[in-house]
């Protein structure tokens, strides 16, 4: 339609559908990348062009700064830690901590794009719970941070 000189309507429709593939892409491309995690024959084989090689320096450092305190309400907890500039996202775990002060299991992974305000609920109140926090980029993901553990009230 925008071939035919279409109508600014046209012309819309169709910036909109290019912006909404481009964003497609980068987030394709993004997956291709942290799922090869490294593997050049993966990365190659997955019909994007591959801008550099991985370098072992291109996995995150691991993340630091790390504070926990009550959320907003009550079985809540606030997660805040720094921002890691070769992060895209983070994942942290949660665990119990027992009357003994040794952390149980260590439960599933939860992901976020945020270093802040990350609200973890709902929770057991009076119960300690410990945290950790890794950072992942296209490359691979850091070690885990340092436990960190609060009692949600």
């Amino acid at each position: 339609m925008a071939k035919r000189r279409g109508s600014p309507e046209d012309t819309a429709a169709k910036n909109q559908a290019r912006k909404a593939t481009e964003q497609m892409l980068k987030r394709l491309a993004f997956y291709v990348t942290q799922t090869a995690d490294g593997d050049l024959p993966k990365l190659l084989s997955s019909g994007f062009a591959v801008s550099s090689l991985p370098q072992k320096d291109d996995v995150p450092l691991p993340v630091t700064g790390i504070t926990v305190g009550d959320g907003r309400q009550k079985g809540q907890m606030r997660l805040d830690f720094d921002k890691n500039q070769s992060a895209k996202l983070y994942e942290y775990q949660l665990c119990q901590i027992d009357a003994h002060g040794l952390p149980d299991e260590w439960g599933e992974s939860y992901t976020t794009s945020s270093s802040r305000l990350n609200i973890i609920a709902p929770l057991i109140p009076y119960q300690r719970y410990g945290v950790r926090v890794r950072a992942v980029n296209g490359y691979g993901r850091s070690d885990w941070s340092e436990m960190v553990s609060h009692v949600v009230r």
